[in-house]
């Protein structure tokens, strides 16, 4: 065993200062966590939607669910006789000139409120789906729903018109029906008119465009 040199003692520890504690091991684990919200899995996180893009949401949902009751109630109380004479005279031309034995006026207007029905239903699931769209993001829902407030707006103000003009009438249905349809359609259009409003702000913009249309996953 070979030495270097004589035994030297350490040297000595200045006055104030500390001494590293060697006797513990370190067991502290480092800080994995990062700034950037993250999903599990590392995919981004749900963008949050701001508060006008909730509120046209929510209005969305609204105007779908009066529309849809307007025009199932209108199909289960709708009669024939209820039609104005000339679109009564333009039915039976059709039905005429079609030829088709078997097929009264009756059954092909009882054939179009069933149609008509199922559409209803059929345009309602798109618009919710397109509503949930619209809140996770995606820039083209607020397109296609602008189109879909278009028809709404338009229906609704039809029927504003016809009520001061005297040409919508309620019929054989009944004055309370008919007062509850017509209210139904008006505040449909109501909701979808003020849901455009709301979705095309600045904050709503700002969210749409900044998410890139990618929003959430789907």
């Amino acid at each position: 065993m070979t030495s270097s040199g004589p035994w030297r003692p350490p040297a000595p520890t200045p006055p104030g200062a500390s001494t590293p504690d060697t006797s513990t091991p370190d067991t502290s684990t480092p800080d994995t966590s990062t700034t950037e919200d993250s999903a599990p899995g590392g995919r981004p996180a749900r963008p949050t939607p701001p508060e006008e893009i909730t509120i046209a949401w929510t209005l969305w949902l609204a105007a779908t669910v009066l529309a849809l009751v307007g025009a199932l109630i209108n199909s289960a109380t709708a009669k024939y006789g209820d039609l104005p004479a000339a679109t009564r005279d333009a039915v039976e031309q059709a039905v005429t000139d079609a030829g088709a034995s078997g097929v009264t006026v009756e059954g092909a207007f009882t054939a179009a409120l069933v149609l008509g029905a199922v559409l209803a239903v059929a345009a309602a699931a798109v618009t919710v789906w397109l509503a949930f769209r619209l809140r996770a993001g995606k820039g083209w829902a607020r397109t296609m729903l602008n189109l879909v407030a278009v028809f709404l707006v338009v229906d609704a103000v039809s029927v504003v018109v016809g009520v001061f003009t005297g040409v919508a009438a309620g019929g054989g249905r009944g004055d309370v029906l008919t007062f509850v349809v017509f209210s139904l359609q008006i505040l449909a259009g109501l909701c979808a008119g003020t849901a455009v409003w709301r979705q095309h702000t600045a904050e709503a913009t700002k969210f749409l465009v900044g998410t890139g249309g990618r929003g959430a996953a789907g």
